[in-house]
């Protein structure tokens, strides 16, 4: 008897591949024997820590039968599958990636497969471009080992490769609205994130939101902070970065490479000449909301 077939006979919930219709791949994982190429599923999260561990011993984890599976991915998302391919109380998010240009690598062989874990799927849509599926688990990357990633990716390719990773969705009502709704958010977004090698929805957010007002609603507001932008164009920076570090002047200064009584006098002036009380919220949020409009707006001017 065959080591798959000694798992079938101990875990009565496995299938063979021919015992799982091409929409249910995602509900499990897999693996295949090192010799004869036989692959075998288990439900997802229903093996122990032991239990994997001992199945890893005698067979290798791989993605589920990927051209199938892939294929499914992108019908429910661009075409007539209506059931998302992954089983009720998942919880996972859409990672979008692109090439700059055409990279050269062993098609057997993703190079992104070497980035996530063997739970994800990594569907091309064209030589560029495509989206990881990404579960959330404890093999979820963070944003900064993303970008560890890109920049490896880029060292070992020649080539850049930038990510979008969208929010974290639990598969309960149909998440592919939500999950659209994110791509269009990158399309729009993508301007003011186009230097950027990763980005996310959170990123993001302020453009979008900033997209919802008129001309005049963010003129009126901001008008006189763009004429302090103007004058001195890397204070923009300064007041993002200084956002981004929660109003924390220290790190600030030592994030833009500035003494502590520069940045300070600087960030006097601009309080001074904005009327903005950058030691509040309300003051920061709205300096900080300023200077993603005044940067994408610059942004679109130079393309």
């Amino acid at each position: 008897m065959s080591s798959i077939q000694k798992l079938l006979k101990t875990f009565p919930s496995s299938r063979q591949i021919d015992d799982v219709t091409e929409d249910k791949y995602g509900y499990y994982k897999w693996y295949q024997d090192r010799l004869t190429n036989e692959m075998i599923a288990f439900p997802m999260q229903t093996l122990s820590q032991n239990e994997t561990e001992l199945i890893q011993l005698i067979l290798d984890p791989v993605e589920p039968p990927h051209s199938q599976y892939t294929n499914v991915w992108n019908q429910y998302l661009f075409g007539n599958l209506s059931a998302c391919p992954l089983p009720a109380g998942s919880i996972f998010r859409i990672i979008l990636f692109s090439f700059d240009g055409i990279p050269d690598f062993n098609q057997e062989e993703h190079p992104l497969e070497f980035v996530f874990s063997d739970d994800a799927a990594i569907v091309k849509r064209d030589e560029s471009n495509g989206y990881v599926v990404e579960l959330q688990s404890s093999n979820t990357l963070s944003l900064e080992e993303i970008d560890s990633a890109a920049q490896a990716l880029e060292t070992d390719l020649g080539i850049t490769v930038r990510f979008f990773a969208g929010s974290f969705h639990l598969v309960q009502d149909d998440p592919k609205e939500a999950i659209l709704m994110e791509f269009d958010w990158h399309t729009q977004a993508k301007p003011f994130i186009k230097r950027k090698k990763v980005a996310s929805v959170q990123s993001i957010l302020p453009v979008i939101v900033l997209n919802r007002f008129t001309e005049f609603e963010w003129r009126s507001q901001f008008d006189l902070i763009y004429t302090l932008f103007d004058a001195d164009p890397e204070l923009a920076s300064v007041i993002r970065t200084l956002a981004e570090n929660l109003s924390n002047v220290s790190s600030t200064a030592k994030r833009l490479y500035l003494h502590r009584n520069s940045l300070q006098y600087r960030l006097y002036k601009f309080s001074e000449g904005s009327g903005l009380d950058l030691k509040s919220f309300h003051g920061i949020f709205t300096a900080y909301l300023a200077s993603v409009k005044w940067e994408s707006m610059r942004t679109i001017n130079t393309i």
